[in-house]
């Protein structure tokens, strides 16, 4: 028995089940520290709990066992009745309905979270990508001959997903190195069987992580393995600072990883490489800070294509429309307000509501707003009656603005609920604040207490 997966196991049918760990334990006869335990990866129940453990948790003594509930191959007709009864208890769950009438059959639209913004585009992802397969086959290049247990290595993702997810998807116990990852530096985390392998030890038989542990395999494989990732890196930037400038020393390490002191709804990017040996298979995770990404990665010129300046040639005979539908989180009075770079401006709208889709000063809409692709776009949830359309007439104000584009009268008619058009603004690129039909500033869309608000980038 796996101590590690049954214990996750028990822990997932225990919150399937929506019981607390105290009233587990009531109902199998022993106290809520030895189900903590189990849970933990701690400890296995006893082999005479097993049965009647199986019949609360509603599975079999196998499942246990084994840490994994049996495989079952669900049937089209099957995963149509699970996607009918949960878009029955909650109606809110499913993708809302969208009318692509002015949008590319092609493009992808996604609901866009702002606790969750995309800050990192396509290209840049794939800039990293690159240079990590790179590394992988390096890495091949030093183990060849050394290590024969060791079958593959390779880049298998790169994504961009807050610290409290990162924190939450690695296991209980793991290898664990910070480089300076909460100012402009990066984690890494190697899973345990994967460590234990390169240490030559068996994680059967000795699958505690000790402190000794960790340090023999940072002075065997981390450091080399970060020295050729800073290597690969700071060869593809332009070198505007030294080598030495660029280093980030080893600050933090620990066996239990749950929190890198960093904001649990800051963004990161998240590489990942698949280790493959003779008896096992894991990974090993780069979490490179937002900071790092922006501030030392993208300011050295290592997103290639933040040089490549695109500019779109406009036909001689065709005409011009500037913007006149906007996407804004509200109109505020002006004031006294000093808007200087870190200062954030709440508004009276709260997360989750929609905002308001302007065409000249009518509030005529109101709208979620998507990803089309790599772009902001906004789906209609409300057709404002006539009745009900907001009139903006005042000559001073500020508004909070998302992205805006053309919409023509003969268009502006055929929008419904549903919706959905494309701004001109990139997924997570700052909003401009306009004072008086004039931007004067660029900010940073932020959640406070569950309320929308504006952290000033730049002036």
């Amino acid at each position: 028995m796996d101590a590690q997966k049954t214990g996750k196991l028990i822990n997932f049918l225990r919150s399937k089940k929506s019981i607390t760990q105290k009233e587990l334990a009531e109902q199998i006869n022993v106290s809520d520290k030895a189900v903590s335990k189990w849970e933990r990866g701690d400890g296995c129940p006893d082999v005479g709990i097993l049965p009647v453990l199986a019949k609360v948790l509603e599975t079999d003594v196998d499942a246990l066992l084994q840490g994994e509930l049996p495989r079952h191959e669900i049937t089209q007709e099957e995963a149509e009745a699970m996607l009918r009864e949960m878009e029955a208890k909650n109606p809110d769950s499913g993708i809302p309905e969208m009318d692509r009438q002015f949008v590319k059959p092609e493009v992808k639209i996604k609901m866009y979270d702002f606790k969750r913004p995309d800050y990192f585009g396509r290209n840049q992802m794939r800039d990293v990508w690159v240079c990590f397969a790179i590394l992988c086959e390096k890495l091949k290049g030093d183990f060849a001959g050394i290590r024969k247990d060791l079958y593959s290595i390779q880049i298998v993702s790169v994504d961009q997903l807050t610290n409290e997810e990162f924190m939450q998807s690695i296991p209980q116990q793991a290898f664990f190195y910070s480089y300076d990852y909460n100012n402009n530096g990066f984690a890494i985390e190697i899973d345990p069987q994967i460590g234990k392998q390169l240490l030559r030890q068996d994680l059967k038989k000795y699958p505690e992580l000790m402190e000794c542990d960790v340090e023999f395999l940072q002075i065997a494989y981390v450091n080399s393995f970060v020295r050729r990732m800073q290597d690969l890196l700071y060869e593809n930037t332009d070198k505007t600072i030294s080598r030495e400038e660029f280093e980030k020393p080893l600050t933090q390490k620990t066996l239990y990883a749950r929190s890198t002191n960093e904001p649990g709804r800051q963004m990161c990017m998240l590489v990942s490489l698949e280790v493959v040996t003779d008896s096992w298979k894991g990974y090993i995770n780069i979490q490179m800070n937002y900071y790092y990404c922006i501030n030392v990665l993208s300011k050295l010129g290592f997103f290639n294509h933040d040089d490549i300046k695109l500019h779109q040639l406009t036909n001689i005979k065709s005409k011009h429309f500037e913007d006149n539908c906007f996407v804004e989180f509200g109109r505020f009075m002006p004031g006294t307000f000093n808007f200087e770079p870190g200062s954030i401006f709440l508004t009276d709208l709260k997360y989750g509501q929609p905002l308001n889709v302007v065409i000249g000063n009518e509030v005529r809409f109101k709208g979620q707003v998507v990803a089309v692709d790599e772009n902001f776009g906004v789906r209609v949830s409300e057709v404002l009656p006539a009745d009900k359309i907001v009139h903006y007439d005042e000559e001073h104000y500020i508004a909070l603005r998302l992205g805006g584009r053309y919409l023509s009268d003969e268009d502006a008619a055929k929008v419904k609920e549903g919706t959905v058009f494309e701004l001109g603004t990139e997924c997570g690129y700052p909003l401009n604040i306009i004072l008086d039909g004039k931007s004067i500033a660029r900010g940073e869309v932020v959640v406070v207490d569950e309320t929308f608000g504006v952290r000033i980038c730049d002036v």
